[in-house]
């Protein structure tokens, strides 16, 4: 680009023109390629023209983006304050964010470490900052925390009394998880003192809240240890990390489930899904499950269990496992046929695991994992990729490469949570409360570990190779590069330290952890011999390995270290307050036997006791209306009546040749090509009903009558030509010859195919709205309302004048009887005097 606008000078002038100032607001962060652009942008020469620059070198901390502090110092000592050129520079040093405690001590620490050969800047007064903030004269001193073990004579002293189990944790818990602990009691301390802050759009103090409050990490590492322990303090905590969300317990499981759906011969993740809270299976109950068949693929063993131990293992267990194969096998069959963001939302529905994880601690968080994986298989299936195995390959190559997505995110900017960010996230923010952590951490040396190390100013440096003996060592010019990079890495993380410290409102809390204090504490007061207007060595500067390697020589210096030094010293006079506080880390280790102990104690006394009994009937408790819940709000005749057949159905059926069956509830037709095929019963019910719909009302004289009347009904296309066929113009026309028939024909009103929608009380008080169709209902020639309703049910001849049989029918049909009855008497407000059921299989009716 820097040659294309050399060389095309009416370039440059367009873009000039267009022009007025031209602005760079992050000088401090801008790399040569910028610079460059915006030299050939500007108008003027290199200290005039048109270029407005702001920025802050001690906050240049993108390094690794290529921008270039050296280029800010290089404008900084060029422009002068006073305008003896066209250039001028202003310095903005007066602060309108922190307390002077906060600044106060940001400077003590930095004119001490920052210099123009270790730091690459001279933190000088011009370099300080200045309190401008409108804030109360309350004393509020940076807080400087070292976490270390016990010393060896004290660990000595509590040898004996110090149990397995206890070692064991001392040996097992990590610094992340100290530090975590002491923030955890710093944030309870704070709350329960009624700490406030003040509140810069009300111009008051207002309480404390964990909104206010942020922990800063050189990196997200131990964010995992520090997210754990606050769950378990109970304290909302809220990490956004780029890492994580394949590992969340509950994105796991799912994966498992579409895993499972797409190819269920995939032993782990059937046994997670089955071992998953909405199945519910125990570790015993999956072993039996094996032992159906040892050696065949988990998923036919699960199905061999079912069929040969369905009625010998216990019910629970098979009442689990019914309902999961239902479900499985509906899950299977929409990922063949709907969308992939359809099955798993269908799963969600199914399982009830969203509102599941949606009660475990962190729920809104574990919620919206669940909700995010649904929206990401949504814009899978935007792109050309399609179907369930293709996304799961799809996430199997993201985990494969190392891939991974950070966590959804599940909070607002107002809602009131600890938020733990990375220092380089926090840059341009500002929180009432900051801890920094980790302070005792190594830097990241990585790549100095590499055969290789690049340098924009003096190129390519690489160890050297013996071919003979097979081995590297560092070369020279390795040794001299790597010493510049070192240099330039630990000039980079004072200005994160800066950055870190400056973000602090009110109150800054720095945290680390060391391995032997009283050895840490003697190097630190090696710097009390410095004289007192100098500031920390070169050296020893230029070969800390943590930011406690700074701070802890330069505040070792200071009168408030007086308290913990082990030898006398004249401390430097500075405006800076600082509260210093060495804690044992046995001080956060928590005695497990001693809090069982106590929690049983808890638990012993009448009051608990009572309680516990409460809360565990209350959570046992059996909901007196289960039945209900499993009823429909809205159902139709033919169901009652399926219902009511269920409580028959062990019961043998000598009368029917075959199972009776509903009328079909199709809305289309049978396709053509279908129709050749020989009708189920409930079609040949259907069309018997629909040449009853439209019968006339005086019946027929012959039964050739009756056969063109079904033909014009198949030409009308109210009966497909099959349906015409299976149609008896014999029992059609003797329908007519019968006691019902002849009262069909003489009745004064006739109503047919009468829909009705009722709102009716079953036997356990339960309403319900009912939907049904009654098949005819008429005023005889005597003013008696008649009910009629056809049945095609086969029936065997021999049975056809058994007396038993009009019982069976009654049982099979009252129900439906007597809510048609009860509809119309309800909605028309007449008295049905007779309910009849015409058989016109065997011609015969049987009156209710």
């Amino acid at each position: 680009m820097e040659r294309r606008m050399r060389g095309n000078p009416h370039v440059r002038c367009e873009w000039g023109e267009k022009q007025e100032i031209t602005s760079n607001a992050y000088l401090s962060i801008s790399n040569m390629l910028q610079e460059t652009i915006l030299q050939l942008v500007k108008t003027g020469e290199e200290l005039d023209g048109n270029l407005f620059m702001v920025g802050d070198v001690k906050q240049s901390i993108y390094r690794f983006r290529l921008a270039e502090p050296k280029l800010f110092m290089r404008k900084y000592g060029e422009f002068l304050e006073t305008p003896d050129t066209t250039g001028m520079r202003i310095d903005l040093n007066a602060n309108f964010r922190s307390r002077k405690e906060v600044l106060n001590a940001t400077n003590y620490i930095f004119a001490q470490i920052m210099g123009e050969r270790v730091g690459e800047i001279l933190y000088d007064e011009k370099a300080s900052l200045k309190p401008a903030a409108p804030y109360d004269d309350r004393e509020m001193p940076v807080e400087l925390v070292i976490m270390h073990p016990p010393l060896e004579e004290e660990l000595d002293e509590k040898s004996e009394d110090t149990t397995t189990e206890e070692a064991t944790e001392l040996e097992e818990l990590k610094n992340s998880q100290y530090e975590a602990r002491f923030i955890i009691d710093r944030i309870r301390q704070m709350m329960e003192d009624g700490t406030t802050v003040y509140d810069t759009k009300t111009k008051t103090e207002r309480p404390l809240k964990y909104s206010d409050i942020v922990i800063l990490m050189r990196s997200m590492t131990w964010s995992t240890d520090l997210v754990e322990e606050f769950k378990l303090a109970g304290i909302p905590l809220y990490a956004e990390s780029s890492k994580g969300y394949f590992d969340a317990l509950e994105v796991m499981i799912m994966l498992n489930v579409l895993k499972v759906v797409d190819n269920p011969y995939q032993d782990i993740p059937l046994a997670s899904v089955l071992r998953a809270p909405f199945v519910g299976l125990t570790e015993n109950e999956l072993a039996k499950i094996r032992l159906a068949d040892t050696k065949a693929p988990f998923y036919d063993a699960l199905r061999q269990f079912i069929r040969s131990e369905g009625h010998s293992v216990q019910a629970v267990t098979f009442e689990k496992l019914q309902r999961f194969m239902l479900a499985f096998e509906n899950w299977r069959d929409l990922a063949r046929r709907g969308s992939l963001s359809d099955l798993i939302w269908k799963i969600y529905l199914d399982t009830h695991y969203y509102e599941m994880v949606g009660a475990m601690p962190n729920g809104k968080q574990r919620q919206a994992n669940l909700r995010i994986l649904h929206d990401r298989a949504l814009m899978y299936e935007q792109t050309s990729f399609r179907g369930l195995f293709r996304f799961l390959r799809f996430i199997d190559r993201m985990r494969t490469r190392g891939d991974d997505l950070g966590t959804a995110k599940s909070i607002g900017e107002k809602d009131d949570v600890v938020r733990l960010v990375t220092i380089h996230s926090s840059k341009g923010l500002e929180y009432p409360v900051v801890f920094v952590a980790g302070m005792g951490r190594p830097f990241n040396k990585m790549d100095f570990h590499l055969p290789y190390l690049f340098d924009q100013d003096f190129g390519l440096a690489v160890k050297a190779i013996d071919p003979d003996n097979r081995i590297m060592y560092t070369s020279l010019p390795f040794l001299a590069l790597k010493e510049k990079k070192e240099l330039e890495m630990r000039a980079e993380e004072m200005r994160v330290l800066y950055v870190a410290m400056t973000r602090a409102k009110e109150r800054l809390i720095l945290i680390g952890s060391v391995k032997n204090w009283s050895k840490t504490r003697d190097n630190w007061q090696d710097a009390q011999s410095l004289s007192l207007d100098a500031p920390l060595q070169e050296y020893l500067r230029a070969r800390a390995n943590s930011y406690f390697d700074w701070i802890g020589p330069a505040v070792a210096r200071h009168a408030d270290f007086t308290a913990i030094a082990t030898t006398p010293y004249q401390p430097l006079e500075d405006a800076s307050h600082w509260w210093i506080r060495p804690i044992k880390t046995s001080h956060y280790m928590y005695d497990i036997h001693a809090l069982e102990n106590e929690v049983q104690q808890l638990l012993e006394t009448p009051e608990d006791k009572a309680m516990l009994t409460t809360i565990t009937t209350r959570f046992q408790a059996q909901y007196p209306f289960q039945k209900s819940t499993r009823k429909r709000s809205k159902t139709s005749v033919s169901e009652i009546k399926r219902l009511e057949n269920l409580q028959r159905q062990n019961e043998p059926e000598y009368y029917f040749t075959s199972p009776s069956r509903q009328r079909s509830t199709s809305i289309a037709p049978r396709p053509s090509f279908l129709q050749h095929q020989q009708l189920t019963g409930a079609e040949i019910g259907t069309a018997i009903h629909t040449v009853m719909q439209h019968v006339p009302q005086n019946g027929f004289l012959n039964i050739q009558e009756v056969q063109r009347f079904v033909a014009d009904l198949v030409t009308r296309q109210l009966l497909t030509e099959s349906e015409g066929q299976v149609v008896s113009a014999e029992k059609i026309f003797n329908f007519f010859t019968t006691e019902i028939g002849q009262r069909f024909k003489k009745a004064r009103q006739l109503r047919r195919e009468m829909p009705f929608t009722i709102s009716r009380v079953d036997e356990d008080g339960d309403a319900q709205i009912v939907q049904g169709i009654i098949d005819c209902l008429f005023e005889d020639e005597n003013g008696n309302w008649v009910l009629l309703d056809y049945k095609t049910d086969r029936i065997q001849a021999h049975f056809a004048k058994e007396p038993a049989l009009s019982k069976e029918i009654l049982d099979r049909y009252g129900v439906q009887l007597k809510v048609y009855s009860e509809a119309i008497e309800s909605i028309l407000q007449i008295q049905i005097s007779d309910k009849v059921l015409y058989l016109f299989d065997i011609e015969r009716s049987i009156h209710a």
